[in-house]
């Protein structure tokens, strides 16, 4: 398969903050997706996995990796079973099984690819509908084997998965999901009533999403304005004034910027926050990878 050098990463993040990427790949098959694995092995080089962009910050400089957009993005249905491969994008399968009669419009407005959406446990808040509630089964590239996983064994919980304290994040490739039947009109409205519902409570710019998690059942946002925090600014990232969760690039933002802001964050907040966003830094390592 094709693996590019030195490949910019920002365009490819939604905060469109980033350098390049040393190795860069796409693969659309699992042959590819075991060559890319190879390839970072052969390297000596840690393997990043990039969905949608929607929650990770790249270093300004050069990432020693190899970082892989799986763009495989087939979607099989079956009565309500429906079959979904890790690079399909979520708001474009919502829509696609609404004209189906198949509900997924709970995640309206959720960004990214599926594949990081089960890894993330995607969802609307503490109390919401997450992605785990649809999951019967995972597959993905596990320790150099491919492996079908049950629902039971992802070990789901709030914005966490098995996936996310696995060693290194395994290459999930395809997942199966019971879906709802409703009135295909029906499912269209509540997407337009939740979409609507985004736009007026939530930026849509330059931002990475929600930065924090929320504490408790106390979201995030409640607490950096308690602070005192709410537009708020480090050289070219501000805190946003519609929804203080979220970073905004007002145009030329580092990764520093970022990492400075979200510092002060911690620091102001007197609950301990958890960073729910992913900043890679030049050696591929990721920053406040657990509580702090």
């Amino acid at each position: 398969m094709q693996i590019d050098e030195h490949v910019p990463l920002a365009p490819k993040t939604t905060m469109r903050i980033g350098g390049r990427a040393r190795y860069f790949a796409e693969p659309k098959t699992k042959e590819e997706a075991e060559e890319a694995v190879a390839f970072a092995q052969e390297k000596g080089l840690p393997l990043i996995l990039l969905g949608g962009g929607s929650n990770t910050i790249f270093a300004d400089g050069t990432i020693e990796a190899v970082v892989m957009r799986i763009k495989a993005d087939r979607v099989s249905r079956e009565g309500n079973i429906v079959t979904a491969e890790a690079g399909k994008l979520l708001p474009v399968l919502v829509n696609e099984l609404a004209e189906h009669g198949l509900d997924l419009s709970p995640l309206t407005g959720i960004p990214g690819t599926v594949g990081g959406a089960i890894i993330g446990n995607a969802g609307q808040g503490p109390k919401g509908v997450w992605m785990d509630q649809y999951v019967v089964l995972v597959t993905a590239f596990i320790d150099g084997r491919w492996r079908t996983l049950a629902k039971d064994k992802c070990k789901f919980a709030y914005r966490e998965s098995v996936f996310k304290t696995m060693s290194s994040i395994p290459l999930l490739w395809e997942v199966t999901l019971t879906v709802p039947s409703r009135d295909p009109d029906a499912i269209k409205q509540n997407i337009e009533r939740l979409l609507q519902r985004r736009i007026e409570t939530q930026p849509h710019t330059k931002t990475a999403g929600s930065c924090f998690k929320a504490v408790g059942e106390t979201p995030a946002w409640q607490l950096i304005d308690a602070a005192g925090l709410r537009g708020e600014k480090i050289g070219k990232v501000l805190i946003s004034e519609k929804h203080a969760n979220f970073l905004i690039n007002e145009g030329g933002a580092t990764f520093a910027d970022t990492v400075a802001i979200i510092e002060r964050v911690k620091r102001s907040v007197k609950e301990p926050l958890e960073v729910e966003m992913r900043l890679i830094r030049e050696d591929g390592t990721a920053l406040w990878s657990t509580k702090s």
